[in-house]
């Protein structure tokens, strides 16, 4: 029987191959990104800039999601939550693009898509109170994540959580992927998180696993992503804690990896049970 499988830890602009990213730079007339190659997250991040810079339009957004959604079906991911950082996007004129293309995916090739809108961890204000604006008015946007700096204080984005959770919308911010487990911390107990990417710092602070065990906090966690940026986390050690896991791509042009990869990778080098893996996707999923 075919695995039917689903995907809560994804970024829209980590699935652009370098191709379509260079045409896509290629028609408005900018540069090509490098190719993708880095060792540490501000390589990473420079890289990432630069393939956001070449998605300005309707059109640029509905392509490159029909093309992520064509890999989706070949790996039989049925239902995906990707996520979308308006910051690095000026403008709303692209906001029709994941409309229509999130509408035509499920036509063509049967693939769901949910939508988390990201606020960004030292944004002004301003700019986080138009990535809520923008979840708030979009079709089917699940929920708010969070980026950036992870050493920069989260609590003062409180309210605009509070805003959409009052809304229905649910929240997966980033903490832990390089931050210490206090990250983690604050974005359970200040932020009162409903999942978290990465969180693989909380494997430091024994307390801190019991609390995302007691409260039934999934951490989506990236293994392949994780490494290309020299980290290399003890899942063992989190999943023998109790604490829920998904396995995700994260960025998987970028990195160079796929959902069915990194759930072969996993199980084969980290000891985790498939099954438990794609069954807590479907559990742990805001839809």
């Amino acid at each position: 029987m075919t695995e039917r499988l689903a995907e809560l830890h994804v970024h829209l602009e980590g699935t652009v191959s370098h191709a379509t990213a260079s045409e896509l730079a290629a028609a408005h007339g900018l540069a090509p990104p490098p190719p993708y190659e880095y060792s540490d997250l501000s390589g990473f991040m420079a890289i990432y800039r630069d393939v956001c810079r070449c998605m300005t339009t309707a059109d640029d957004f509905e392509r490159v999601i029909v093309e992520h959604a064509r890999a989706m079906a070949t790996q039989h991911i049925a239902y995906a939550e990707l996520s979308i950082n308006p910051s690095l996007h000026p403008g709303e004129g692209w906001v029709d693009g994941m409309v229509r293309a999130r509408r035509r995916v499920v036509d063509e090739f049967g693939v769901e898509i949910a939508w988390l809108v990201e606020l960004v961890r030292g944004e002004s204000m301003e700019d986080n109170e138009r990535a809520l604006e923008i979840a708030l008015a979009t079709e089917g946007v699940v929920g708010l994540g969070l980026v950036g700096d992870e050493s920069i204080p989260s609590s003062p984005l409180l309210p605009l959580v509070q805003r959409a959770r009052a809304r229905g919308l649910r929240f997966m911010p980033h903490a832990g992927q390089v931050g210490d487990a206090s990250v983690v911390r604050e974005a359970v107990e200040v932020l009162r998180a409903d999942r978290i990417a990465h969180g693989v710092s909380a494997v430091d602070d024994a307390s801190l696993l019991n609390v995302l065990a007691t409260r039934d906090i999934c951490l989506c966690v990236c293994p392949s992503s994780n490494a290309r940026i020299g980290r290399q986390p003890d899942f063992r050690m989190l999943a023998a804690s109790g604490v829920a896991l998904t396995v995700n791509s994260d960025d998987p042009a970028m990195v160079g990896t796929t959902l069915t990869h990194e759930l072969d990778l996993a199980e084969a080098d980290h000891g985790l049970r498939r099954d438990d893996m794609i069954s807590a996707a479907w559990r742990y999923s805001f839809k």
